[in-house]
């Protein structure tokens, strides 16, 4: 399986290192390209006045994969080339925040309540996530342990279903009863000691506790389900 926007007739196993390294270059320059852009926008802001009350925020909806695991654009993985996302938050001048690390999960739910504090408003109830951490200790006061990410796809006759808790510098998965998995499959991997993510830990005996422990808590901090669902207005 490699995803839903592939050519059809595309076979990962194909690529060439030669081919891999010129997407990723062509990937670099655009990554250059667009932190020109920002500078330009920015450059813009400060020559209207409006540089020290204004807050500047840049991401993206997803991350590439640029040939990990043989692949390439995107799809039902939870791997740090899809889910590790470039975030650029300059907070307004004027607003006295210090520059900070964090190195607490957050994720694109956080940036709606993150968007609410920022005009001094509260975060409506229906938003999940809360408000991006300005160091350390905000991220622990926040509740930034954990991020959750899900990938929920009924599409074309194939079901997918995937829950992904990162904590503690680990990524634990659980695929649910789909037309792909039986519910019994998952994936654990410890950042670590496995930055590429090649050594899958779900079944390793020495793991269970700590993959059981990370099971029950994306179990009980993801949202309900709705019920019932929105009905499919488009198929991406």
């Amino acid at each position: 399986m490699s995803n839903y926007e592939a050519p059809a007739r595309w076979v990962p196993a194909t690529l060439t290192a030669d081919q891999v390294r010129e997407v990723n270059a062509r990937n670099a320059i655009e990554v250059e390209l667009i932190d020109e852009a920002i500078g330009r926008v920015l450059a813009a802001v400060a020559a209207r006045g409006w540089d020290d009350d204004l807050d500047v925020v840049v991401t993206t909806d997803h991350g590439e994969l640029q040939g990990d695991f043989g692949l390439l654009f995107k799809g039902p993985y939870h791997v740090d080339g899809l889910m590790r996302l470039p975030l650029v938050w300059r907070p307004a001048p004027s607003a006295g925040i210090t520059p900070s690390v964090v190195d607490a999960p957050v994720g694109l739910v956080d940036l709606a309540p993150t968007f609410c504090s920022i005009a001094g408003l509260e975060a409506e109830p229906w938003m999940e996530g809360a408000s991006l951490p300005v160091d350390a200790a905000d991220a622990t006061a926040r509740g930034h342990e954990r991020a959750l990410t899900a990938w929920d796809s009924e599409l074309l006759g194939v079901a997918v279903h995937l829950q992904t808790i990162t904590r503690d510098g680990l990524v634990c998965t659980t695929y649910e009863p789909g037309t792909v998995h039986d519910g019994t499959e998952g994936e654990l991997y410890d950042l670590a000691e496995d930055p590429l993510q090649r050594v899958n830990l779900w079944d390793d005996p020495a793991r269970r506790a700590q993959r059981d422990d990370l099971v029950d808590d994306l179990r009980a901090n993801l949202p309900p389900v709705r019920q019932p669902k929105l009905e499919v207005e488009a198929p991406v």
